[in-house]
């Protein structure tokens, strides 16, 4: 019993953001509605970064395992939606931009720094001022809210799906008030990522629901039509 206090104590948040990506998918499955996996695997990683940086956690390298493999489900569910849409050289390009600026900040400051490791692991506090770092202090955020937005450039993706890449966009930059509010602020934090992210539940629920709505119709205009 106590082993298995000790693993929940650890892994906790981390079982259960996994549960809820286990969860969508079973019930987008079921109802075949894919909509739904779309939107709500789509997010889950920003909560974990939220609960991470407002409570703090057991263990940094389980944290910075799950950061990574969720933001790695989050980019696939959003590239496969994407890909589906006619190519937009602009919109590629200016994601192509947001990528390279992202992966450049990420090897300047290193791994366990780009997952708070100086909030969460303690590790000591660092100036850097190699680009692009030099130009910027984000340049891991603008770039993320420059390949996100890039995806709004497509005409026919934004047709379909603006809400999702707009909340990414949106949630971007929730963190970057996160991390300038720094852990001095917790009971801040903790109440305005449980309304942020309850917003973001509530616009997600919506837009599948129209998404899903939108389907019928296509659907049932193709059935008249043939």
């Amino acid at each position: 019993m106590s082993r298995i206090r000790s693993i929940l104590d650890r892994r906790g948040p981390s079982l259960a953001c996994w549960t809820i990506v286990a969860a969508v998918l079973a019930g987008a499955a079921i109802g075949r509605e894919p909509a739904v996996a779309i939107y709500l695997a789509s997010f889950v990683y920003y909560g974990l970064y939220w609960y991470a940086f407002a409570w703090g956690v057991r263990s940094f390298e389980v944290f910075k395992r799950d950061a990574m493999l969720l933001k790695a489900v989050s980019v696939a569910a959003l590239a496969f939606v994407y890909l589906q849409a006619p190519p937009d050289l602009l919109s590629l390009g200016v994601i192509t931009l947001g990528i390279l600026l992202n992966a450049r900040a990420a090897a300047v400051l290193g791994i366990d720094r780009t997952y708070y490791g100086h909030e969460l692991a303690g590790l000591p506090a660092r100036r850097v001022t190699a680009f692009p770092y030099s130009l910027m202090s984000h340049p891991m955020i603008a770039g993320n809210v420059m390949a996100f937005g890039g995806t709004l450039l497509n005409p026919a993706f934004r047709a379909a799906w603006w809400p999702l890449a707009a909340l990414h966009v949106l949630l971007n930059i929730g963190l970057l008030a996160m991390e300038r509010a720094g852990p001095g602020r917790r009971p801040a934090i903790r109440l305005a990522g449980l309304v942020v992210l309850a917003a973001t539940a509530a616009t997600a629920t919506m837009a599948t629901m129209m998404a899903a709505g939108n389907h019928a119709v296509a659907s049932r205009l193709s059935q008249e039509t043939s």
